[in-house]
């Protein structure tokens, strides 16, 4: 018997580092905190991180509800060039699962950007991409905006 529990927590934020939405999978109808953010529940679901050898081809899949609130957050991440990072904790459920723990350990994190958003009435399937460059990038490099690097240098 397994006594292990996972909760994934999703930060859609600006280039500068302000939140734009803070969701987690695990705690229902309650906003947790963890590292100093408050994570609100939302239903959704993450397949596992898939690599390619493609320069930089990594992506991973999310899956929710085709809220209002859903579908306008990922449509203006997307627009706007915000950045997503999904962060999956894994825990004792022997020591309580009514809120977050304070020895979570992270297993699992991924930082990319919403390279493909498609799906229904009812359920909307986003992919997070990253063309990080595998040598030091710290931002995606074939989407990169002023909003991300700056004004390019005019001579």
């Amino acid at each position: 018997m397994s006594f292990r529990g996972q909760a994934q927590y999703l930060r859609i934020y600006a280039s500068g580092g302000a939140d734009y939405q803070l969701w987690q999978n695990f705690y229902v109808n309650q906003t947790v905190t963890v590292s100093a953010k408050a994570y609100t529940f939302f239903p959704f679901a993450c397949d596992g991180i898939t690599e390619t050898s493609a320069f930089g081809g990594r992506s991973i899949q999310v899956k929710l509800p085709a809220t209002s609130l859903a579908v306008n957050a990922l449509q203006d991440a997307s627009r706007l060039k915000y950045l997503c990072e999904l962060s999956v904790y894994e825990f004792d459920t022997r020591l309580g699962i009514a809120s977050p723990q304070s020895g979570q350990t992270l297993i699992a994190s991924f930082l990319g950007y919403v390279s493909r958003m498609n799906g229904s009435f009812t359920a909307l399937r986003v992919e997070l991409g990253s063309t990080l460059a595998p040598i030091g990038a710290q931002i995606p490099p074939l989407t990169a905006s002023n909003e991300l690097v700056g004004v390019p240098l005019q001579i």
